[in-house]
């Protein structure tokens, strides 16, 4: 497809969406658009199945299987606009659903906006992101990450817990405050219109139907087959480091209405 073909496809991909957008009214609270903040290994990837599971003509595996491969991240499936990771789209809003990794304060998001994210233990977050990692270069997987987290293993959990960048390693606390501000994390979080735990994830879901007037059905993927064995001295050490973030999580808990 030549460079002007290519344009128009996407002008015309462009005008589409806007359409489709226009309509869309979601819970009592009249929203336009959903927005994840995906915080990674919380159980954010099931979430993002269940949403691309409400598009019936191809069903979650096949929108979401391309949304990984095209170049802009954008899909429409069922009159329903998908965009995952690209800051750019995701600031414009017009998808139904969207999400990244990108904490809140890199993006601008319009109003109307309904926003999600799911927190998890913090210990247990950065355990799954090393499993899940070590599974990877265990079964010679060439996955993009690598490039940029493979080198933090080390030899040994102890060397990855020196390795990982603290915006990763409290990556729950950074998502809502670069300076890693417990005060302004959560202040943050009360404008986020649904809290979940991956602990309680089907009750978070069913709270989330009741928002937002969806039918989700809970999905779980992304199980890691690797399991570390770490020490008790090394679980001391991870649980020091996260102090902060534990401490935030509490307060996050202890701040939803009950």
């Amino acid at each position: 497809m030549s460079g002007f073909a290519e344009k128009l496809k996407d002008l015309g991909e462009e005008v589409l969406c806007r359409r489709l957008c226009a309509g869309y009214s979601i819970g009592e609270g009249n929203y336009k658009r959903i927005y994840h903040i995906h915080i990674r290994k919380t159980g954010g990837t099931s979430l993002n199945y269940m949403f691309h599971a409400l598009a019936k003509n191809d069903g979650w595996s096949s929108s979401y299987a391309e949304l990984t491969q095209v170049p802009h991240h954008r899909v429409v499936r069922d009159k329903l606009v998908f965009v995952g990771w690209d800051g750019k789209l995701i600031n414009k809003g017009y998808y139904f659903y969207a999400f990244s990794h990108m904490p809140v304060h890199w993006l601008r998001l319009k109003p109307r906006t309904f926003t999600i994210t799911c927190f998890r233990d913090p210990c247990r977050r950065v355990i799954s992101h090393y499993n899940m990692l070590m599974e990877l270069v265990v079964n010679r997987v060439p996955h993009v990450c690598l490039e940029t987290e493979g080198p933090w293993l080390g030899r040994s959990f102890d060397e990855f817990l020196e390795r990982i960048p603290r915006d990763h390693l409290q990556n729950q606390l950074y998502m809502f405050s670069s300076k890693f501000d417990e005060s302004e994390a959560l202040e943050n979080v009360r404008n986020v219109s649904h809290v979940m735990f991956t602990e309680d994830f089907v009750a978070g879901v069913r709270e989330l139907n009741r928002k937002t007037g969806l039918h989700l059905e809970p999905i779980h993927t992304r199980k890691t087959g690797y399991k570390a064995e770490i020490s008790d001295a090394g679980m001391a050490r991870l649980r020091e480091k996260l102090s902060e973030e534990y401490d935030f999580i509490e307060k996050v808990k202890s701040s939803l209405p009950r």
